[in-house]
């Protein structure tokens, strides 16, 4: 009985440390990515934070004067994701930025394909166009 005290005890006192192993790669908050890692699994990067750096195209603006955006943030390659920005509009189209918030990903399912979308906290201009 004592053995079991002790036993129990001990796994009481371990369990607090013991943390639930998470991949650095998916885990980190706003994680620099490519719009291509992110096109190619957004099943593994929905409801993370990501940082990623893109060429503004299509921009939809909501409002007058402009308070929010929508727009495409395109790689090199021309592989897009969408960006909501909620807030005042400080960028034009043509701009390369960076853009960090909440990632999310639905699957169109009439369309066979994901909807991946970046819900923008910050956006920082690198190159005005």
């Amino acid at each position: 009985m004592k053995t079991l005290a002790v036993f129990l005890l001990a796994a009481m006192l371990l369990a607090p440390s013991c943390k639930r192993w998470e991949n650095p790669a998916t885990s980190m908050v706003s994680a620099d990515k490519s719009v291509a890692v992110l096109i190619l699994n957004p099943s593994v990067y929905t409801m993370q934070e990501v940082r990623v750096r893109g060429k503004v195209w299509e921009m939809e603006t909501m409002g007058e004067p402009a308070e929010s955006a929508t727009f495409k943030l395109a790689d090199s390659d021309g592989n897009y994701i969408t960006v909501v920005w909620e807030e005042e509009i400080f960028f034009a189209e043509g701009d390369i930025v960076e853009a960090a918030g909440l990632f999310d990903s639905n699957f169109i399912s009439s369309e066979n394909r994901f909807d991946p979308k970046l819900a923008a906290q910050t956006i920082r201009v690198l190159k005005e166009n």
